[in-house]
């Protein structure tokens, strides 16, 4: 860049605020700059421009899976609020897998990024390391949470979960919940809260009985689970509320595969299933899925104003932790 500011004949930051932000640098400096970019075929290296800053301008954003719409949509929040910011985001996906979450933490702090948006795969190993680094600088957990975390944005499971609950029981429902593999702290806090809400109504509630698992393939978990029930007579309850919508998939193919999938009438099936999340394939299932959806826009705006209140971007206060409220979002499967 100190070449190209030469033969500009502008000043090295100069040059340097221009490609950050044109509108930073005089008409007469944009003009001289800009005359040069038509003559020399110049790109600056903006990453080793922010390295050589406190402030690289980068969120890193560390996802489980890559995979899962529901964290694409988070991604697409985190990004386009940082970017309101004027900072870019850093997308690093562990697959569950204990030395890439490492790696990818690693990767965060050598780029200096500002802040991390971590949403967490159970993975323990890695929690210490989490532990030391948020005291470093600004990381906050998103969509689930480990134990002492310092910051976080996710949604509000008592209420969402206790939404649906209250919504089969009050059609008349006996609704069973069938769990989600224990990756993250939703997996028991949505269980629990479904045990909570079914005891304050006088309800006695059933847990399908699903083996243990950390896998992240939820739909091929839940149909594999759900058959092996359905075959040894095992799914009880007139209702399902599943842990969240991509358990729902593989348990609506389970039930349809072996015929269990059946209308009493045009409008009424013989059994209800919801699940949770609002996944943007749960409006396309065959019945439409009814769910509970997340804040979505919500938790990526939250956790960057965050981030943004910690480095002293922006003045205002704001909560250590933020449980975002869900909508019932009523379809055909229940």
């Amino acid at each position: 860049m100190e070449e190209f500011a030469a033969l500009a004949g502008v000043s090295r930051p100069t040059a340097s605020k221009y490609f950050e932000k044109k509108d930073a640098v005089s008409p007469r400096s944009r003009m001289k700059i800009e005359a040069m970019l038509k003559e020399v075929d110049y790109r600056p290296n903006l990453l080793a421009s922010r390295l050589m800053r406190k402030d690289s301008k980068i969120i890193g954003v560390l996802i489980p899976s890559l995979g899962d719409p529901f964290y694409a949509s988070i991604v697409r929040s985190v990004a386009m609020n940082a970017l309101a910011y004027g900072y870019s985001v850093m997308i690093e996906c562990s697959y569950g897998d204990p030395a890439l979450e490492s790696k990818a933490i690693e990767n965060f702090l050598s780029v200096k990024v500002a802040g991390i948006c971590y949403a967490p795969s159970g993975i323990r190993q890695v929690e210490k390391k989490l532990h030391r680094i948020q005291m470093e600088l600004p990381l906050v957990f998103i969509d689930a949470v480990f134990e002492g975390a310092n910051y976080s944005v996710r949604n509000n499971n008592r209420q969402t979960i206790g939404l649906i609950t209250d919504y089969m029981l009050g059609a008349g429902r006996r609704p069973a919940f069938f769990p989600m593999p224990n990756v993250n702290s939703n997996a028991q806090e949505r269980l629990d809260v479904y045990l909570d809400t079914m005891k304050a109504s006088d309800e006695s509630p059933i847990i399908l009985p699903v083996g243990q698992s950390l896998r992240w393939d939820f739909e091929e978990w839940a149909r594999e689970e759900a058959l092996r029930m359905i075959r040894s007579n095992q799914l009880d309850g007139d209702a399902i509320i599943c842990a969240n919508d991509r358990v729902a998939f593989g348990v609506i193919s389970a039930m349809f595969s072996e015929g269990l999938i059946t209308f009493k009438d045009q409008n009424a099936l013989s059994i209800s299933i919801s699940g949770h999340d609002n996944q943007p394939l749960s409006k396309f299932t065959c019945p439409p899925l009814t769910t509970v959806e997340q804040d979505v826009e919500n938790i990526g705006k939250c956790a960057i104003d965050m981030i943004m209140s910690l480095i002293g971007v922006i003045s205002d206060e704001i909560e250590n932790h933020i449980k975002l409220d869900g909508r019932l979002i009523i379809r055909e499967s229940a």
